[in-house]
């Protein structure tokens, strides 16, 4: 009995290392995803409007606080977001206005 018992916490710990492997890989899809689309929704053409560019970045932050607050995140949680949204606009941000 003590045997399956070891048994069976492997095979959490394996499940466990499975579903966070999954979770890390729909993590990457959709920090891919949302970089495309903020690329999309921005003007990429010569006549690009940084202005515009910045007004998207800044909405999607307004956004980003409003759910945290909605989903009674920790203050940590809150600013983790807070930081990966900041970290995903920037590099989105200088990738497409290198000069603005």
């Amino acid at each position: 009995m003590d045997q399956t018992r070891r048994l069976d916490d492997l095979n959490d710990v394996d499940a466990a290392g499975t579903a966070r492997l999954n979770l890390e890989a729909r993590m990457t899809v959709l920090e891919i995803v949302s970089i495309t689309s903020l690329a999309m929704a921005l003007d990429t053409s010569e006549n690009a409007n940084v202005d515009h560019a910045k007004g998207i970045a800044s909405l999607i932050l307004d956004t980003v606080h409003h759910r945290c607050r909605e989903l009674g995140m920790t203050d940590e949680g809150s600013q983790s977001a807070h930081r990966y949204a900041d970290e995903l606009l920037s590099t989105a941000l200088l990738s497409l206005y290198p000069n603005g």
